[in-house]
């Protein structure tokens, strides 16, 4: 395979990856320790489809780390923390009613707290 092809293959393993992945976290309920675990085993991918790549596939990822990044909050208040004013140099993938939505993934967050969030 040459490197050309093998770039190419890669890109398309990450977009499909990415995108069952996301498929798969919507259709699941998480906890404190599996939004913990699910961001490490997404790091440990990120971290191998980068170091097997010429090229950067963190922003392939990025709609996931994001979603890594909620379920692994301890409480709901704490996305603001990250997101509007506070998010620095990060650019937001996920809209508000995504955010919401992996949110209401927490089986131990209130759904009333989630919809007092001002996003």
């Amino acid at each position: 395979m040459t490197s050309a092809n093998y770039d190419r293959f890669a890109m398309a393993m990450s977009g499909e990856i990415t995108q069952q992945l996301e498929k798969a976290v919507t259709k699941t309920v998480f906890n404190r320790l599996g939004g913990l675990q699910f961001d490490r085993e997404l790091r440990a991918l990120v971290g191998y489809m980068s170091s097997v790549t010429t090229w950067t596939v963190r922003d392939k990822f990025a709609r996931l780390t994001q979603m890594a990044t909620i379920l692994n909050l301890e409480r709901v208040s704490e996305i603001m923390d990250y997101w509007g004013q506070n998010s620095g140099p990060l650019t937001w993938r996920l809209t508000p009613t995504e955010v919401r939505q992996i949110l209401a993934l927490r089986i131990d967050f209130r759904n009333e707290d989630i919809k007092r969030l001002k996003l």
